[in-house]
């Protein structure tokens, strides 16, 4: 076989992600947009601002602008901060294939790498184009067998995608990016047990300071082994048992192709269609919350893996507890952040409302992106 490392290194450093079509260049804009604005709300909990702290007191020249802090770190650790920002409020995007928030690293990875270097607006843009496609594409190829086997997507295959970006951004050449990724291979990490806990953030942080971390060190001649993807003790083998060819990539562009699902809520992505339904229902009711004998949601196996089913303790776990987006959702009409407060979570009617709300796993559903 092709050597997928040095396939995806000649891919992301070549021509092909600088004739975007119009409709790429105006959804990765929007991306931006989404994630500056989740990165805000997520910055000001105290997972963000922990991370934050130590990275202070380990000192370190104002190299970037740390968001929603009025402050700047080194380019490594805002990459690390704003990551960790970006996916506090589980409200950055999502996409299909990848089961994963492909946004929320690259944006926290190449906002700080360009402020650093002085980057154009147009060499973000093809960095992020370049980044999304091997994220996507390796998603395309490992799951969902990466995923039930409890890997946490975005972290672990994301590390490539947002590692090419900044290569792309970097211009690093084709043996420096094979490098860079052939690093990122020894920095992948992060398990779903630690979903609906401060630690899920931590990955997205985790991701884009190992990024920017891996391609500064191939820039300066750092190398790594040639088969750290494909080898017998190669990533595809050790992590998901497996060692699929490497899809063509741009053809099709994934932005394009599978795009990208902006969040009304901000709850994991299986959540979604049941807190539509339940805010419909909300409007049926008019505030009679003693008409509801018992609610019943059925949700694909896939979409289940996500949930947490036992009874939230905290606010992060109310995020990825589809029986509390549900009851909140029903009772006031919306899910907002503020629903995701200690408050919330020893709401007495809430609880008694959740106690009242069945989730049933159902393979009769389509396994589809819209969370049936």
């Amino acid at each position: 076989m092709t050597n997928p490392l040095h396939d995806i290194a000649a891919w992301v450093t070549g021509p092909a992600v600088e004739r975007l079509p119009a409709a790429a260049v105006m959804l990765v804009k929007r991306a931006f947009l989404d994630t500056i604005a989740v990165t805000l709300l997520g910055s000001r909990l105290e997972g963000p601002r922990i991370v934050a702290a130590v990275e202070r007191e380990r000192g370190g020249k104002p190299q970037a602008s740390v968001v929603g802090m009025r402050t700047k770190a080194d380019v490594i650790a805002a990459a690390l901060i704003n990551g960790t920002s970006a996916h506090a409020e589980l409200f950055d995007d999502n996409n299909g294939p990848m089961i994963a928030h492909p946004s929320a690293p690259l944006v926290s990875a190449l906002l700080p790498l360009a402020q650093y270097r002085g980057a154009t607006g147009k060499a973000v843009i093809e960095a992020y184009a370049a980044g999304f496609e091997v994220s996507v594409k390796l998603g395309r190829m490992l799951n969902p067998k990466f995923y039930e086997q409890g890997w946490h997507v975005t972290r672990v295959l994301g590390v490539f995608g947002v590692t090419a970006a900044c290569c792309r951004l970097l211009q690093l050449d084709v043996k420096q990016t094979s490098n860079a990724l052939g690093l990122a291979a020894s920095m992948a990490s992060g398990i779903r047990q630690n979903f609906g806990t401060m630690t899920m953030g931590l990955h997205v942080g985790l991701t884009a300071r190992d990024a920017v971390h891996a391609a500064l060190l191939a820039e300066r001649g750092f190398a790594a082994d040639p088969a750290a993807l494909h080898g017998k003790y190669g990533f595809f083998q050790v992590y998901g048992n497996q060692n699929p060819p490497l899809l063509p990539l741009g053809e099709p562009l994934e932005l394009l192709a599978s795009g990208i699902i902006f969040k009304l809520y901000p709850s994991g992505a299986p959540t979604l269609a049941a807190v539509d339904a339940a805010i419909a229902l909300h409007e049926k009711l008019n505030g009679d919350l003693a008409r509801v004998k018992s609610i019943t949601c059925l949700v694909h196996p896939w979409n289940a893996m996500t949930l947490r089913d036992e009874e939230p303790r905290e606010p992060l776990q109310g995020k990825v507890n589809l029986r509390f987006c549900i009851a909140a959702a029903l009772r006031d009409g919306a899910l907002t952040y503020r629903h995701f407060s200690t408050e919330g979570i020893g709401d007495a009617t809430l609880a008694a409302l959740r106690r009242r709300i069945e989730v049933r796993i159902s393979s009769d559903l389509p396994d589809n992106d819209e969370f049936p």
